[in-house]
């Protein structure tokens, strides 16, 4: 993209979860975008989602599970344009009070300081203007999914101190921080349609799950990238293949995750240069509000 304009010329966009299929689901749309548009789009996936349920007979080994996910998240990246898939060698932590909780490698038994530190070390080294992660709610409030939260939004403030650990790199203002953030009534009525309004997450979730309307302050027209979209969802079989955990989904919410994305952005403490990513094509392909 060398022949882009400077004013054309997009800064890099991180992107930081915690499973594969966060992203497809998520935000693929978005990533589509921004690659299409020039921006270097980088994810790092925390774990390789070991305990997630499959579609595929058989595989009930964590293991080898997590490596179909990452073969799978790697094709659904490809989908959208994106290439640079960083895995971390975390562990998925399952849902809360599962066994997998105590696995030695759990992210959630992780130390959130080594993880943020990591972190920062990826965002010195790509220089993104824009990141995007989990809101404090995490979607629908996965242990896995609050780590990457509190771990992606240290590194963004730690990234930019000059006091902390210099040897890791020339320190780095991010321009722009966004959750990703679906709106709670949505959320909740795909839950119900499923049948499943708790997915095993206790009685309080409907309070906590996904983001009020009046919070999310960017919508995003993504059907031009509806198809590519798809085919990234599509690309993880085991979570969307006849019998996974995300085959039910209504049609009309699928349809609404193809046509459109949203995010709220975080007030950051300075003003950094660089493109908001996310903000420009925002303001090429705004959805207007429902």
């Amino acid at each position: 993209m060398a022949d882009r304009s400077a004013e054309d010329r997009f800064d890099p966009l991180l992107l930081i979860f915690a499973h594969p299929d966060d992203e497809a689901f998520g935000c693929a749309g978005m990533m589509a975008a921004a690659a299409d548009a020039g921006a270097h789009v980088a994810l790092i996936c925390a774990t390789r989602g070991e305990m997630g349920d499959s579609s595929v007979p058989n595989l009930d080994d964590p293991e080898i599970l997590g490596a179909v996910r990452e073969e799978e998240l790697r094709a659904a990246a490809a989908a959208v344009g994106v290439a640079d898939v960083r895995l971390l060698d975390y562990r998925d932590s399952g849902m809360p009070g599962s066994p997998a909780n105590d696995h030695p490698r759990a992210l959630s038994r992780a130390s959130e300081a080594l993880l943020a530190t990591r972190l920062v070390v990826a965002i010195r080294a790509l220089r993104p203007a824009t990141v995007v992660t989990f809101g404090p709610d995490g979607i629908y409030g996965h242990p896995d999914h609050l780590v990457a939260h509190r771990t992606a939004v240290a590194a963004v403030e730690l990234a930019a101190d000059p006091a902390f650990r210099p040897e890791l790199g020339a320190t780095w203002q991010t321009a722009a921080l966004y959750f990703l953030a679906i709106p709670r009534d949505e959320l909740l009525a795909m839950f119900e349609q499923r049948g499943n309004p708790n997915n095993g997450m206790g009685p309080d979730m409907a309070e906590r799950m996904g983001t009020l309307r009046d919070e999310i302050d960017t919508w995003i027209d993504v059907s031009p990238w509806a198809e590519r979209k798809r085919r990234a969802m599509v690309a993880h079989l085991t979570q969307t293949g006849e019998g996974g955990p995300i085959a039910e989904v209504a049609e009309d919410a699928m349809e609404r995750r193809l046509s459109r994305e949203t995010f709220a952005r975080v007030p950051l403490p300075w003003a950094a240069d660089g493109r908001d990513v996310v903000a420009t094509i925002a303001a090429r392909h705004p959805f207007r509000k429902p």
